[in-house]
């Protein structure tokens, strides 16, 4: 929260300076400020406003009415008993069928669904976030490494030119160490290029503005977890398996809707009020009232369902229809979740065995190239080699480093296919 605050002060003074974000900082950043998230918040506010009024089925239905007429006989005939009249009548009315059960359930089943979806979108966003900061980390590192490289060439090329000058070297060897050197100045650039133009898209990502100066936080080597992955006692519930197991218990309530228009009867009850005053020629006599009040209750019972051809007969069967197809994607669901979570943890263990390969591999590496200098230094290697020998370097550097990012965001898939908190397979959420 803090570096949330000074990140607000940042944008305050006008960018008067960069500031540095956590993978957290930028996890809050983009849950209050990311589109996709406030886009679904609406469909989710819909749905909770259709559930709090999913009983308005049975809200009582009132009309008021007012009128006047004169009878035509009035107009031409002055001996006409009645020559104006004024009433006013209301209407209240009461319906309630045994669907208003099913269009509550319904509301409810749509609402936990919308729940799901919105959980969905907002974990979407977050591992987005995590997996584009942890690939600008790699791509940072790539950067630094690049860079290094690109020096060391530079030093290289400068020796030899001394040693040429100096007319210990010959000139096709400071010819090799100048191209070596060039070659790394577009790789180098090109890596600037690419990490800023990601840079740009995760600034998008997080909802902020594209001018802001922003850092990462952390490296890819305080985030390797070689240790074994225990999913004992997790209950694996994706959101793909609990959004179905949801519309298998809608669709199940979707049949017994069906059923109550096929065979339910349905009641309606109905209170009229008419008031209406006549008035007897235009002397201003005093009027003749005329005041009426009916209730009026009844009972409809559908008949129609009880034919296996009707309409309502075949909304029956199409709804079972639907349940059973639900029920059959549920199964396939739970299926394919189990066979991803072994995917996953087969691929983490592979990148975990990779990656104690490949920080060997880094290690010998480093230790020829020092070889290798040693003795280029000392006159018994040549060029060739300690370029070969630099390369091998570089190569065994970045393997490792990708093959860290690798790791991570398998172990980020899995825990979101396994319905738990990222981080919580490695005991950390990347917070340093």
């Amino acid at each position: 929260m803090k570096k949330l605050a000074a990140f607000a002060v940042t944008l305050f003074l006008g960018r008067a300076f960069a500031v540095t974000l956590s993978v957290g900082d930028a996890v809050n950043l983009a849950l209050e400020n990311n589109i996709s998230i406030e886009r679904n918040e609406i469909t989710l506010n819909a749905l909770k406003r259709a559930d709090r009024h999913s009983w308005n089925s049975v809200s009582p239905t009132v009309s008021l009415g007012a009128s006047a007429g004169v009878p035509i006989d009035a107009l031409s005939d002055t001996d006409s008993q009645y020559s104006a009249a004024f009433g006013l009548s209301a209407t209240l009315s009461l319906n309630l069928s045994a669907n208003l059960y099913t269009a509550v359930q319904t509301a409810k089943y749509n609402l936990e669904i919308g729940e799901i979806a919105f959980n969905d979108a907002v974990k979407d966003v977050e591992l987005s976030v995590r997996q584009t900061f942890y690939g600008l980390l790699y791509e940072k590192e790539n950067i630094a490494l690049q860079e290094r490289n690109m020096v060391v060439a530079r030093q290289q090329y400068e020796t030899n030119l001394k040693k040429y000058n100096a007319g210990r070297l010959s000139e096709l060897d400071v010819l090799s160490a100048e191209v070596s050197y060039k070659q790394c100045v577009p790789t180098v650039e090109g890596a600037k290029i690419t990490y800023q133009n990601d840079l740009a898209s995760f600034k998008r990502l997080l909802g902020i503005s594209l001018d802001e100066e922003v850092e990462l936080e952390g490296d890819l080597d305080s985030l390797v977890f070689l240790d074994e992955i225990n999913i004992d006692g997790i209950q694996v519930s994706s959101s793909t398996v609990k959004t179905l197991e949801k519309r298998v218990a809608a669709a199940e309530n979707s049949v017994l809707d069906r059923r109550f228009s096929a065979y339910a009867p349905s009641l309606n009850a109905s209170l009229s009020w008419r008031d209406q005053y006549w008035y007897a020629g235009y002397d201003g006599t005093a009027p003749d009232a005329s005041k009426s009040a009916t209730l009026t209750l009844s009972a409809t019972i559908p008949l129609d369902g009880y034919l296996p051809w009707s309409t309502k007969s075949d909304n029956v069967e199409s709804a079972k229809d639907t349940l059973e197809d639900y029920r059959l994607q549920l199964e396939d669901a739970k299926t394919s979740q189990r066979i991803s979570v072994d995917s996953y943890l087969r691929s983490i263990r592979q990148s975990q065995a990779a990656i104690k390969s490949k920080q060997a591999n880094v290690r010998l590496a480093q230790k020829s190239y020092d070889m290798t200098y040693d003795a280029y230094s000392r006159g018994t290697k040549d060029l060739l080699s300690l370029q070969s020998a630099n390369s091998t370097l570089l190569s065994a550097q970045l393997s490792l480093k990708s093959e860290i990012y690798n790791l991570l965001k398998n172990l980020m898939a899995l825990e979101k296919t396994l319905g738990v908190g990222f981080g919580s397979l490695s005991g950390a959420d990347g917070e340093k």
